[in-house]
């Protein structure tokens, strides 16, 4: 896959090169920036730079604003896994506090003496059924 990149990569600067030579006149032409607001005398002239100062200067621009908004994405999601994790360890303590309160109540004599009572009790009702639907069905 690596090598499969390096290829595709070397093709797309060959490909620029040979779009830059073919269009050389254009992007060395110099041309004036005219900015018109529409509003009143709002008028601006940029000084006269190659085409190609300008194509840089917005492939520039965009990667100033693109890392921008990814920067402020990353710091929201930074913050969120941050809130959650703070969540989760604070759920984690609850079920330690639960599985300690869960232990002392099984471990209590009395309360395992009851317990074992119902089960007693439950296995019992249920040989009761048992035996129960075997004579229904014989």
């Amino acid at each position: 896959m690596k090598t499969f990149k390096i290829i595709l990569f070397i093709l797309f600067l060959v490909f620029l090169v040979v779009f830059g030579i073919q269009n050389q006149e254009y992007f060395l032409t110099s041309t004036a920036l005219l900015i018109n607001f529409k509003i009143g005398s709002l008028n601006y002239t940029v000084m006269n730079l190659p085409n190609w100062a300008y194509w840089f200067l917005c492939l520039v621009l965009g990667l100033l604003i693109t890392g921008i908004r990814g920067l402020i994405t990353a710091v929201r999601l930074k913050r969120q896994i941050r809130t959650r994790d703070e969540r989760i360890e604070s759920m984690k303590g609850e079920i330690n506090s639960l599985q300690t309160r869960l232990d002392i109540f099984i471990h209590d004599p009395y309360i395992k003496k009851h317990l074992e009572e119902e089960a007693h009790k439950d296995k019992e009702q249920e040989q009761e059924q048992a035996a129960t639907e075997k004579k229904k069905k014989a």
